[in-house]
């Protein structure tokens, strides 16, 4: 690899246009649909605390050029536990020449620091998402020590026709929500909430988080299917248009998908799937996608192929612990390949 590689802290929303280029590199190579804008970008590291951002996030330049990125961020989630949430973005041409084990170095120092620091009062995790076709990154991550627990699909239904017909149970009924309704759309958030409330890895909300994903380009109430049974909100799938594809053709998202405990096993999320199926073809999409946790405990990833859904990506979780309150110990074993403290150029 010519020139230099150069770890840098990330640098604020001026570095978003050369992250996103990267991100959509990534995505189209491991078949992932949903495109990003910068725009997209923007609004979701607005959730985020900006004094945390520049060593959170790691940015890879090779002659002045971003290649890749990376981000450890320290997340309460609502179970009471806690994880570093990492990732990393390689552009394809520059896989594998040694950047993963930087980049995962990078989140093992966060975890160093943020372990200690904030776990003091709760146990927590070092847990990094990998996509099935990132061999160098699963290298890098089993070299040092981190574990496969679970398994996500991106998931697509590739035409929209033949959507089926599939009735609300009785008592139930489908209200429409305005884009002005603001207080309508703080217990949209709030029901989305409880309803993920004990799913695996599912982070607490924050006041910082609500008004990033309100603030959204994918924010989008009147292509939302919420259920109601009286006044309380039974069901919802958070709609919204991906970007136009150069094609002419469009992808409609069927993301956020949650019922009520109390509201389950009644046939309301396929109700709530064939309406918003036919509320994104509607709106112009020609094919639909979401986003499934194949080891879902109720089982969605059988309802969405049952809807025509089918698997298009892999992903992965690796992770490092449980760690309990007040660990100040090694995070975890660290690879000879690099995954220890890169230095030099690499900070």
């Amino acid at each position: 690899m010519a020139g230099e590689i150069v770890l840098r802290p990330y640098r604020g929303p001026r570095d978003h246009p050369q992250m996103n280029r990267v991100a959509n590199l990534v995505r189209v190579a491991n078949g992932d649909p949903n495109l990003g804008s910068v725009a997209d970008m923007d609004s979701f590291y607005r959730q985020f605390e900006p004094a945390d951002l520049p060593a959170d996030c790691a940015i890879v330049e090779l002659d002045g050029r971003v290649v890749a990125y990376a981000r450890a961020t320290w997340e309460d989630l609502s179970t009471g536990d806690a994880e570093i949430g990492a990732f990393m973005y390689v552009d394809p041409a520059y896989a594998g020449r040694g950047i993963e084990d930087r980049l995962l170095g990078h989140a093992l120092r966060r975890a160093d620091v943020l372990i200690p620091a904030r776990g003091r009062e709760r146990t927590s995790y070092l847990r990094m998402w990998i996509r099935e076709r990132a061999i160098h990154q699963i290298r890098a991550a089993e070299a040092a020590g981190l574990r496969r627990v679970r398994a996500g699909a991106q998931m697509i239904r590739p035409t929209l026709d033949d959507i089926p017909d599939v009735p609300l149970p009785h008592g139930y009924e489908i209200r429409s929500i305005a884009a002005d309704d603001e207080a309508m759309h703080r217990r949209v958030w709030e029901a989305d909430a409880r309803g993920f409330a004990e799913s695996w890895g599912h982070e607490l909300p924050t006041e910082r988080a609500y008004q990033s994903w309100r603030d959204g380009p994918g924010f989008d109430p009147p292509l939302w299917r919420v259920a109601f049974r009286g006044d309380d909100i039974a069901g919802q799938i958070l709609n919204y248009l991906g970007q136009p594809e150069p094609g002419g053709g469009r992808i409609g998202f069927t993301e956020a998908i949650s019922v009520q405990p109390e509201h389950r096993r009644r046939g309301l999320a396929r109700a709530l799937l064939a309406e918003s199926l036919r509320a994104v073809r509607d709106a112009g999409a020609t094919r639909a996608a979401l986003g499934v946790d194949s080891q879902n405990p109720n089982e969605a990833q059988g309802l969405y192929a049952s809807m025509g859904y089918e698997v298009a990506t892999i992903g992965y979780t690796y992770e490092l612990g449980p760690f309990p309150p007040g660990w100040t110990g090694p995070i975890g074993p660290r690879s000879a390949a690099g995954a220890s403290r890169p230095g030099g150029s690499g900070r």
